[in-house]
């Protein structure tokens, strides 16, 4: 991972919000999702719950269907476990047998809106 500049990363959060996040809102007719938080305990139950030849982590962008009880149709995401598979860093989403490796992915992380800070 690199760090990066605040200055750069503001500017990149607004650029989703004028490219991606507007057009979601106004295709959907929804207030959709401009972040998703993780406990840092869940966060790090994840991580370190992971086989010991996992590769890093995958996040998956998705979006929940209409009928969710708190966030109907709004963009969340998953993370994933990823391995080594064939020269690539392979993930459950891609390859379900890896399930059997305890790469589960995961979701429910506090989507904002509506929950947030």
């Amino acid at each position: 991972m690199k760090k990066i500049d605040l200055t750069e990363a503001k500017k990149m959060v607004d650029h989703y919000h004028a490219t991606r996040k507007n057009v979601i809102d106004k295709t959907h007719g929804i207030n959709d999702t401009k972040s998703v938080w993780f406990d840092i305990d869940a966060f790090k139950d994840f991580v370190n719950k992971l086989p010991a030849h996992a590769t890093g982590v995958r996040v998956h962008l998705a979006a929940h269907d209409e009928k969710h009880p708190t966030t109907p149709g709004q963009t969340t995401v998953m993370l994933a476990g990823t391995v080594d598979k064939d020269s690539s860093h392979a993930d459950a989403l891609s390859d379900s047998s890896l399930l059997a490796d305890g790469l589960d992915p995961v979701n429910e992380g506090k989507t904002c809106p509506p929950y947030c800070p």
